[in-house]
């Protein structure tokens, strides 16, 4: 009954669609409808699936967003997400004719972790896979997606010299922060990352005391909060270390702006 009513407003919520003359394209999170409106070009309108506060781990798919990806040509997964194991089948059954990329192919993961767009370098690997589905999907215009393609490689390139730049006049070899989202920029550039939740769990005195123990012995000064993940144990670590609490949004549309500052935070410790 429930999946019943679930098509119902399916149907419903599809006949409210405003036209546009635009090709469509989807994403599942903004940073990848950044990289993808980056290679694709103005001829595409690129919709991000989930709004901005979502919880890409646990969030559920309206139907408004379902009816929105009935003239997408293409879906471009991060690969992983756990809405994306949750809903990607439905999906495919709903629209059989969607074409679904894993965008993650040739990115070596690390424990299945799906944030792969915290690394400059898994980004530029992440424009490659879009742009080759591009060319195999639109042969006309090949060119210009190449083109493209070539100057957000140059953009990616810049900004992880950059942060290799900041974090070379740091003393950072750490931070804390609650949900691991950073694994990739951590591993990339050197740091340690000390995770509050474990497994997606909550955790438990023993695991928050060692946290605090191997803070302190790196000397962290700074323990990183998003929004989707506000947590009472950060606030108590940071007392606890002395450390500022900074908001940070690994899932901002402003990738470059949000490495940076991520990077910048570190480069004070």
């Amino acid at each position: 009954m429930r999946y019943i009513i679930y098509l119902s407003l399916l149907i419903l919520v599809a006949c409210e669609k405003v036209p546009s003359d635009k090709k469509v394209l989807t994403v599942t999170i903004e940073p990848y409808r950044f990289v993808v409106e980056a290679v694709a070009g103005d001829e595409w309108q690129v919709n991000s699936l989930l709004p901005k506060g979502s919880n890409p781990e646990t969030a559920d798919l309206s139907p408004r967003a379902m009816a929105s990806l009935q003239d997408s040509k293409v879906f471009f997964l991060v690969g992983g997400l756990g809405f994306e194991r949750e809903w990607v089948s439905r999906i495919a059954e709903t629209y059989p004719s969607l074409q679904l990329v894993d965008t993650s192919s040739g990115i070596e993961r690390e424990f299945s972790d799906p944030h792969l767009w915290t690394s400059p370098d898994n980004m530029m690997q992440i424009a490659r896979n879009v742009c080759n589905s591009l060319c195999e999907f639109d042969t006309i215009n090949t060119a210009g997606y190449k083109a493209r393609l070539s100057k957000v490689l140059q953009l990616f390139s810049s900004v992880d010299s950059a942060i290799y730049a900041k974090l070379a006049d740091s003393n950072a070899k750490g931070f804390v922060i609650f949900h691991p989202s950073l694994t990739y920029f951590a591993n990339r550039y050197g740091l340690k990352q000390l995770a509050v939740e474990c497994d997606g769990k909550e955790p438990s005195a023993t695991h928050i005391r060692s946290i605090i123990d191997e803070a302190r012995c790196i000397g962290v000064k700074h323990v990183f909060l998003q929004q989707e993940f506000h947590k009472h144990q950060t606030e108590v670590l940071a007392a606890e270390l002395n450390a500022e609490i900074v908001n940070i949004n690994p899932l901002s549309y402003e990738w470059q702006n949000e490495m940076l500052h991520i990077a910048d935070c570190l480069n004070n410790d």
